[in-house]
């Protein structure tokens, strides 16, 4: 029979069983809910056919182009009516992730949340104030630009974020990117411009021209939209991976060289000294050569400001901040302090007309209402790449930020719905005069330091800043420019210390240096978009070097061992009680360190996850003894705790019919399974000391080989709600599987290379799997990864006798050993250096 009618017959197959209409009567009672009972079943039935019809024509033309059909399409059409129905459970998941905040405020504990969270909002808002004034100067653009970038993305990101402690609005290396941009493409509009240049003729700046600044806004607000359109486009396609291709070496130089930029770009306001900007290549060169030209020109009042306003900022951060921050509830917020007090003095000392400083001017205390820059948007196909850029650095670093703060308070984000709400941020913000906004660190880290429990701080935040437009704004106009130039570039700091950096790429790898090498110079001496393209081209050039020029040596045997194999794969292989063997066959660097560490998590134990579940369960421990307490019951009956030793947890309640034997394991495992019934929704039914049977692939082996299987996973793609706070529930019996685990070994055998992010990857797996009381052994590597951790400093953490020539020597080290309990109170979460990683966007 022809492929053609077999299809034929498919389809008449599947029009036999075409279901009948669900919709009942439309009559009596309860009229409006029968009728949209009716829609729905309409529009489910509709979308299956839409399907059906589409699945059946594609492959008569796959037939017809004589292409040959690999695939059972009764198979695939049954999957996608089992996964095509519409529940009450599934539209609230579907409203939860798309809308997180419907989530927050239906687990929202107005008492225990809303004073930190007005606290932690208040405090951001504060912080926001300098930077938007600073951050609105560094753009090109106008300053009370910053005010509203400061302003509307915050708004945005409550509803569709997922993290409590990230703070969109102003940043200095987007805000540098931006003016890159509006400058270059301002520059060109103005020349085929001639009323705009004839009145450059009489030394007039074109900053100074009300129509260029307006244009340049225009620009901004077109960068903004179109770089938000592709964040979102990106998120709903789920590229958040691309990010990977960046090394950490890549990064590090980047933002080093933007440093740089943004350093030389404040120094006319800092000087005093009044110049045209640059753009385009060797841009820091021309500006240097225009400062050193008109050095003679250099005001001594705006000098004096400068020194006197970084001099301050490093002594209160330096000396204050950093050297108390255990003290310290909420840093002192000097910049705001001395945004205050130097436009009191200018004001107060006339400092614009006595002695010529140059000031912020006339600030509108006024919402411009929303507009469409359609000026702007016609210059889009010159800086359609620059937007592109802009959404990979936006996603980037705020999601590098926004997983520091979630790996502290032991919570997890969506990298797909992050992107989408930074690309909602940006794309609702650009019609209200906003230019990209993006995660600002030391904002995000006073929320975590401060433990924002919600996203709604944000709103605490926004009122501020409203507050600060509306009535305050104005206040600003005699604020001097340099000293907003001296609180940008005394923010850089740790950017300038990260160029050391490069020694130590050196001695880890050679072509991690190489990455850092071109891009930090490319970057500087050409311009930012130039730099940033030419180190992404090295990072994947390098790539296909070390996989051309990896080392080969011979091997021997010293005597016969049992050989580990897949355990999945072969019916005859079994675990080792309280010991995970991980393999990863790839080199380790930094386009997979991330996939390294989340596939390890997934095939062994989450460490994360387990703090997170230990918490919480202790938390909800406390509670019931606090409610046993007022109740009044005796001491005796008050605590349902939890022992832990060596065979996981048990519970003490005399009650429980869970018993372990001298070997550690329990004799009564729960198994969850988790179906589709026929109506295509989830059930999970419970039982006890189920024997699986695991149906072999066409791999070599038998079908139906019977041995025991794993028979609770750790990690479920279907969980229990937690009923206070939505998130997975972690049951006793749960806890009880991963806290079984007490060894963690790393075959890494077939890792041939291991750079700087491969290297810290591994020091902060170690660190994690600590904290839940799990050794991490590695085996078999090689000398070359050896030197490489060496110089990486991993040592510093892993010690060197978790270090095996094999797999077996690591075994028969672990095997005897078992890890003490875990205390019952006062579990420890993840320090800010923890936290942080030593990433580089701590640095910004």
């Amino acid at each position: 029979m022809s492929a053609e009618d077999s299809l034929k017959g498919q389809a008449q197959f599947m029009g036999q069983k075409r279901r009948r209409s669900s919709c009942p009567s439309v009559s009596g009672p309860g009229t409006q809910l029968l009728v949209s009972h009716c829609v729905r079943s309409c529009v489910r039935s509709y979308v299956r056919f839409c399907v059906r019809f589409c699945v059946i024509f594609g492959a008569r033309l796959c037939v017809r182009a004589g292409v040959r059909l690999c695939i059972d399409l009764t198979t695939v059409l049954e999957r996608i009516k089992r996964n095509l129905y519409c529940s009450n459970r599934r539209l609230w998941k579907l409203t939860t992730t798309y809308i997180p905040l419907v989530k927050y405020c239906r687990y929202y504990k107005l008492r225990e949340n809303a004073l930190t969270d007005f606290m932690a909002g208040l405090t951001v808002g504060i912080i926001h104030i300098p930077q938007a004034l600073a951050f609105g100067q560094l753009s090109s653009v106008k300053i009370e630009n910053g005010l509203f970038t400061s302003l509307w993305p915050v708004i945005v990101y409550v509803f569709f974020g997922t993290s409590a402690h990230v703070s969109m609005g102003t940043s200095a290396v987007i805000s540098i990117l931006t003016a890159a941009t509006v400058d270059r493409e301002g520059q060109a509009w103005a020349a085929n411009k001639p009323w705009i240049m004839n009145q450059t003729i009489n030394g007039t700046k074109l900053d100074d021209i009300p129509e260029y600044l307006d244009f340049k806004v225009e620009l901004a607000m077109g960068v903004t939209l179109i770089s938000g359109i592709m964040m979102i486009v990106m998120g709903f396609l789920k590229l958040g991976f691309i990010t990977a291709y960046l090394s950490e070496s890549f990064f590090t130089a980047f933002t080093s060289a933007a440093a740089v930029h943004i350093g030389v770009s404040q120094l006319p306001a800092m000087l005093g000294i009044k110049i045209d900007r640059s753009s385009g290549a060797f841009k820091i060169v021309v500006t240097l050569i225009a400062l050193f030209s008109n050095i003679t020109s250099a005001n001594v009042a705006a000098i004096i400001c400068s020194v006197v306003s970084c001099a301050i900022i490093w002594l209160v951060k330096e000396c204050i901040n950093e050297r108390f921050k255990h003290r310290l509830y909420v840093p002192i917020p000097i910049e705001l302090f001395l945004v205050i007090f130097a436009t009191m003095a200018s004001y107060f000392g006339s400092f614009r007309e006595q002695f010529g400083v140059g000031v912020v001017g006339t600030i509108p205390s006024t919402i411009p209402t929303p507009t469409v820059p359609l000026e702007g948007l016609k210059r889009a196909p010159n800086y359609a790449v620059d937007c592109f850029i802009l959404a990979i650095l936006i996603f980037a670093n705020t999601i590098a930020m926004a997983k520091i703060c979630a790996k502290k308070h032991n919570y997890e984000v969506d990298d797909s719905q992050e992107m989408l709400a930074y690309g909602l941020c940006n794309t609702l913000s650009s019609f209200f005069y906003c230019f990209p906004s993006s995660v600002a660190p030391p904002r995000s880290m006073v929320a975590s330091s401060m433990n924002a429990r919600t996203t709604l701080n944000g709103i605490v935040s926004a009122i501020l800043m409203l507050f600060i437009i509306l009535f305050i704004s104005r206040l600003f106009a005699e604020l001097p420019k340099a000293v907003l130039g001296a609180i940008i570039f005394i923010a850089l700091k740790g950017l300038f210390i990260q160029i050391l950096d490069g020694r130590k790429f050196w001695r880890i790898n050679k072509f991690d240096f190489a990455i850092w090498f071109f891009t930090f110079f490319a970057t500087v001496f050409l311009d930012i978009d130039l730099g940033l393209g030419i180190g992404v081209a090295v990072s994947l050039i390098t790539v296909v070097f070390q996989t051309q020029f990896a080392r080969g040596y011979k091997e021997g045997y010293t005597k016969t061992d049992p050989v580990l194999v897949e355990h999945k794969r072969y019916k005859d292989s079994s675990e080792i009680p309280g010991i995970k063997i991980f393999r990863f066959q790839s080199s380790l660097y930094f386009a997979n360190a991330e996939i390294f560490r989340n596939t390890l998590y997934r095939c062994t134990v989450n460490p994360r996850k387990l703090l997170k579940g230990l918490k919480k369960r202790e938390k909800r421990l406390a509670r019931d003894n606090n409610q046993r307490i007022a109740e009044g019951l005796p001491p005796e009956q008050r605590r349902n705790s939890i022992m832990m030793g060596d065979a996981g947890l048990a519970s003490r309640d005399s009650s429980s019919n869970l018993q372990t034997n001298p070997t550690g394991e329990s004799e009564k495992t729960l198994a969850v399974r988790i179906n589709n019934n026929e109506n295509g929704q989830t059930e999970k039914s419970y039982s006890m000391n189920q024997d699986t049977y695991v149906k072999k692939q066409d791999n070599g082996f038998s079908e139906g080989a019977k041995r025991r299987e794993s028979t609770i996973s750790i990690n479920f793609d279907e969980f229990l709600e937690d009923p206070d706070d939505g998130d997975e529930l972690f049951t006793d019996e749960v806890l009880r599987q991963m806290r079984k685990i007490h060894h963690v070994i790393v075959d890494c055998v077939t890792i041939n290379y291991l750079d700087a992010s491969g290297a810290n990857v591994l020091s902060h797996i170690y660190t994690e799997y600590a904290h839940v009381n799990i050794k991490l052994f590695l085996a078999g590597c090689s000398l070359d990864m050896r030197n490489a951790m060496e110089h990486a400093g991993v040592f510093a953490k892993i010690p060197k006798d978790h270090l095996f020539i094999d797999v077996h020597d690591a075994v028969a080290v672990a095997k005897p050993q078992r890890t003490l309990p875990l205390p019952e109170e006062a579990l420890e979460d993840f320090s800010d250096e923890e936290a942080t990683e030593d990433s580089y966007i701590t640095r910004m």
